[in-house]
C-alpha cells in the first residue's frame, strides 16, 4: 500500500482526521462543540481531501459540513457515492477516467451472465450509473445489428446449412432405409 502523506503534515490530530474522514466513532465525538468541528474542518481540509476524496468517494465532513450543499448535493449513501458524483459531474478529471474504465470492465462482465437479475445485481453492486447502461446496452445492440448473418459460400456452391439438406446423400433416402 502506498503512503499518500506523511502524519506530521497533518494541521490537526489523526483522531480528528479520521473523524473527518468517517464521521464520529461509535464511543463519541473527538470534537467537544460543532464550533470546534468546524475548525478543524477549515484547518484540515486540504489534508483530508487529499487523502480521502479519491475513487469517486468523499469524506463525511465534505458531505455534510457544506462542501456538498454548495454544490446542492445531499448524501447517497455509501454504495451510491461514486454513481452519484459521476452523475453530477463532481468528480476529478482522473477520477472520472478511472471510474469510467472500471465501470467499463463491470458493464462488460456483467454481458456475459445469463441471467439479467444476476447481471442487474452486479451493475447495482458495482454502482455503474443508469446513464452509463443505458449507453452502454444501446452501443451493444447497435454493434450485434451490425455483425452481418453468414454468408452464403459462393465458392462451393453451399448457401447455408438449412437450404442444403437437399444436397445430402442422406436426405434423399426414404427415412425406411435409414432404420
Amino acid at each position: 500500500m502506498r503512503l499518500r502523506a506523511k502524519t506530521d503534515d497533518c494541521p490537526i490530530g489523526l483522531t480528528q482526521a479520521m473523524e473527518l474522514w468517517l464521521g464520529p466513532s461509535p464511543g463519541g465525538s473527538a470534537f467537544s462543540s460543532r464550533e470546534e468541528l468546524l475548525r478543524a474542518w477549515e484547518r484540515g481540509r486540504d489534508y483530508v481531501m487529499r487523502l480521502w476524496a479519491t475513487n469517486g468517494r468523499r469524506p463525511q465532513a465534505w458531505w455534510f459540513l457544506g462542501d456538498a450543499a454548495s454544490l446542492g448535493l445531499t448524501w447517497p449513501g455509501y454504495d451510491r457515492q461514486q454513481s452519484y458524483l459521476f452523475e453530477h459531474n463532481a468528480l476529478s478529471e482522473t477520477e472520472h477516467e478511472q471510474l469510467l474504465a472500471r465501470w467499463r470492465r463491470d458493464f462488460e462482465d456483467a454481458c456475459l451472465l445469463e441471467d439479467a437479475v444476476a447481471r442487474r445485481k452486479h451493475l447495482d453492486w458495482a454502482d455503474v450509473p443508469h446513464s452509463l447502461r443505458r449507453q452502454w446496452s444501446a452501443a451493444r445492440r447497435r454493434r450485434s445489428r451490425m455483425v452481418p448473418e453468414k454468408a452464403p459460400d459462393v465458392a462451393s456452391g453451399v448457401r447455408g446449412e438449412e437450404e442444403n439438406t437437399g444436397l445430402r446423400p442422406e436426405s434423399n433416402v426414404a427415412p425406411e432405409a435409414l432404420k
